[in-house]
């Protein structure tokens, strides 16, 4: 039990166990929409049933169109395609690189680890 709470494991009158209180839910339109899309539904492929979000389901919806041959659809599946590529390399970009004085430091505790646990 937390150490502020009596023997009976309340806390004392005036003060919560929650001081910050219950999170405020989001209610913006980036919000809801970002729910709709993250949503699943039931899907039937190839006989079977399965359950895949609305965002999912829209991505391959315009990629099977565009492989149709719906001009427009191609070139929005071509550009969206384009830019998570970007988007990925960029945060491929982004991730940390151990520089050599990094590697000598990690060196040196690895080697002092190795001594604690010889011992």
């Amino acid at each position: 039990m937390s150490s502020n709470r009596d023997q009976a494991g309340r806390f004392p009158a005036g003060r919560s166990g929650n001081p910050n209180g219950r999170p405020k839910k989001d209610r913006g339109v980036d919000a809801a929409i970002t729910r709709a899309v993250q949503e699943t539904v039931p899907v039937t492929e190839r006989g079977r049933t399965k359950r895949r979000s609305k965002l999912d389901i829209v991505a391959t919806q315009m990629a099977n169109r565009g492989a149709s041959g719906d001009p427009r659809a191609m070139k929005m599946a071509l550009d969206m395609a384009r830019k998570a590529e970007e988007n990925a390399q960029a945060a491929a970009a982004r991730a940390p690189v151990m520089t050599q004085g990094d590697r000598e430091i990690a060196d040196r505790v690895i080697a002092r680890l190795i001594q604690i646990i010889r011992v």
